[in-house]
């Protein structure tokens, strides 16, 4: 498999596995991809690896962990991306300016809540193919 076709298939099994609420699988798939190879928009998938393990922190009750990452992973969707703005949309073949807005209220959320059971998970967004590369 050639570096691009390696670079996809970990980029849509992290996103299948995300959207299908398996948190720690999709990181594994995206930490691969991170540290694997330099990606020109590596704090993008810094950034979902950060705020999919703040997830995977929330469903295992670490709501402290959860807190740090998806603060971490804001600041990579947020500020560093493409002119020290938030990434557009679409990047990589999916719909970023909605997934953002969610991590943010997403965010909200966790720095409200006095406990991970008190989490809503229907804010927890679905990454949207739109143009997805076969």
């Amino acid at each position: 498999m050639i570096n691009q076709e390696r670079i996809d298939c970990l980029f849509w099994q992290g996103v299948e596995l995300f959207n299908s609420g398996e948190y720690f699988d999709a990181h594994e798939e995206w930490e691969e991809l991170w540290s694997e190879f330099n990606l020109p928009d590596r704090f993008f998938i810094q950034g979902l690896i950060q705020a999919t393990v703040s997830f995977y922190h929330l469903s295992t009750g670490n709501l402290k962990g959860s807190r740090s990452l998806m603060g971490r992973a804001l600041d990579k969707f947020t500020e560093k991306g493409p002119n020290k703005g938030i990434w557009e949309s679409p990047h990589r073949g999916v719909e970023t300016f909605m997934f953002i807005r969610s991590i943010i209220r997403c965010n909200k959320e966790i720095n409200i809540i006095q406990s991970a059971l008190d989490f809503n998970w229907q804010l927890v967004p679905k990454i949207i193919p739109i143009n997805k590369k076969k």
